[in-house]
């Protein structure tokens, strides 16, 4: 019985291949075998990712880390120290102190007029 309908599937499948392909353009089936052709290529790619992929996450589930992130056992201690000294009101100084100046920037606006001092 499933025999029959691969069979039928198949009969079916080649019937309607070759009624559209003779109702079509040169230019249509040109089209059509090209995104056949595309799709077939871009296969054994997606086939060899899916390999690394898989062995990749074999190989860390070996060593005992779940997708791919370290237990959290494997991780040194972290130490966070801010620098600086405390000024005498107990605040950090800014990095650029208040007595320097800063220097005014000056844009210039493209399709303006210049501004000719006469």
């Amino acid at each position: 019985m499933r025999a029959a309908a691969v069979i039928i599937l198949l009969a079916f499948a080649v019937t309607l291949a070759v009624v559209v392909g003779t109702r079509m353009s040169a230019e249509a089936m040109a089209v059509i075998v090209g995104v056949t052709c595309g799709v077939a290529a871009g296969i054994p790619m997606s086939v060899l990712i899916l390999v690394a992929l898989n062995r990749r996450a074999d190989a860390a589930s070996e060593r005992g880390m779940s997708r791919g992130v370290p237990q959290a056992a494997t991780y040194p201690p972290v130490v966070v120290i801010q620098g600086g000294t405390a000024a005498p009101g107990g605040l950090v100084p800014p990095y650029y102190p208040s007595s320097m100046e800063v220097a005014r920037r000056q844009f210039r606006i493209v399709g303006e007029e210049d501004e000719c001092e006469t």
